[in-house]
């Protein structure tokens, strides 16, 4: 399971991203899903339909990004 705290992301006004680390063998798809998961249930279910978006970097990090 992926490491990332729903309630720190980052906000333009437009999206919302939290930074994940995926722990080893975890595919960026699964880190997505969870960060949806987590925020379905802090935003409700309705945040399923937004446009997602993941960004992979370098070192391992996942950004995950939920656009209003």
């Amino acid at each position: 399971m992926c490491q990332f705290n729903i309630d720190s992301h980052i906000s333009n006004g437009k999206s919302l991203q939290w930074l994940a680390l995926p722990d080893s063998g975890e595919r960026p798809g699964d880190v997505e899903a969870q960060v949806r998961q987590a925020a379905m249930k802090k935003f409700g279910q309705a945040v399923f339909f937004n446009r997602w978006e993941r960004v992979v970097a370098s070192n391992g990090y996942i950004t995950v990004r939920m656009h209003a």
